[in-house]
């Protein structure tokens, strides 16, 4: 059958909605796939995905509700042009209830509730029960219906040679072999390792002559990690999402809150330990041989307010102490 999943972001989703991709490739279903114009890049080229559908997200804001629909027409024509016998509504927002309607596929799979929110609850379609802690395993239930779920998590992420090529330079040119690496920014304020804190990782790193690259993305993360470097450490080149997958691969461990670079150290395969405050690390931490999380106390779902998130309570430390259980455990 040609199926099609509706999940338009953010990255670090896209990344955790790759394995239901994989089953549905694996038991001989036609996958297209509709995100993001802007995260595009992460699932096209992957072995699991015959066609992306890009939503455009920025023209759409600039547009607002009542200029939109000439906007969507040609998409809505694209994706019906494909014939879809099924989508996969794996965002369960009104948004992408939208999405999932403008396919015209005749039978749709979406979440129950709670992950099911903003009402799409009412429009009809095969519910599947969010009973599985991680977000993985509550994606890759979408599948089921499908024949899909089975097996180990598999992340079909494109070849991206070129761009791991560069990365590979770029590492061999600074005389970095399998160095340490930490993510300084994420999505939401509450999720980031305080600044005092990062520095003080990077000096601890200097002091004990550990290799330390150290990542971000966009202007801001930029200035942040400029300071942290100035403590240790040696400052990232800019990089596209290829690219930053090339270069995490490049790593002995990746440190990083719950963001986008750590879903994507899972995918590729590299070590990692995960900061978490108000998603539980049990829902959306990495998993597995080489592989731990740090839980720090605060309000649970809390995007904006730093004071209600204590990601401080994390210790240096204690970071330490999980990379070297993470390479013990590798």
């Amino acid at each position: 059958m040609r199926v099609v999943i509706v999940r338009l972001g953010a990255f670090g989703d896209i990344i955790h909605t790759l394995p239901l991709a994989a089953d549905l490739a694996a038991v001989g279903h036609e996958v297209g796939w509709l995100c993001e114009d802007r995260w595009a890049g992460l699932v096209d080229g992957s072995p699991a995905v015959s066609r992306i559908h890009r939503w455009p997200r920025k023209a759409l804001r600039h547009a607002g509700v009542w200029r939109s629909a000439p906007l969507l027409r040609p998409l809505a024509r694209e994706l019906r042009s494909a014939r879809y016998d099924v989508v996969i509504d794996a965002q369960g927002l009104a948004k992408s209830a939208v999405a999932a309607l403008l396919t015209g596929a005749p039978h749709r799979i979406a979440h129950a509730r709670p992950r099911a929110r903003e009402l799409t609850w009412l429009l009809p379609a095969e519910r599947t029960p969010c009973t599985a802690p991680h977000v993985i395993d509550q994606q890759r239930a979408l599948g089921g219906p499908l024949g899909g779920g089975a097996g180990p998590w598999r992340f079909p992420l494109p070849a991206w040679s070129a761009e791991r090529g560069r990365m590979a330079g770029w590492l061999s040119d600074h005389g970095l072999h399998r160095p340490w690496m930490m993510n300084v920014g994420a999505g939401w304020p509450t999720k980031v390792w305080p600044l005092a804190r990062q520095q003080a990782f990077a000096a601890a790193c200097r002091d004990q002559g550990i290799p330390l690259v150290v990542v971000w993305g966009g202007p801001e993360e930029r200035q942040v990690a400029e300071q942290v470097v100035a403590h240790g450490g040696i400052l990232a080149p800019p990089t596209t999402l290829p690219e930053l997958a090339g270069l995490l691969a490049g790593a002995g461990v990746v440190i990083s809150g719950d963001t986008g670079p750590l879903h994507m150290a899972l995918a590729v395969g590299v070590p990692a330990v995960g900061l978490f405050g108000p998603v539980p690390a049990e829902r959306n931490g990495p998993k597995g041989p080489g592989y731990r999380c740090l839980q720090a106390p605060g309000a649970a779902w809390e995007r904006r307010d730093v004071s209600k998130v204590d990601m401080g309570a994390i210790t240096v430390e204690q970071v330490l102490a999980a990379v070297r259980d993470c390479l013990v455990g590798r």
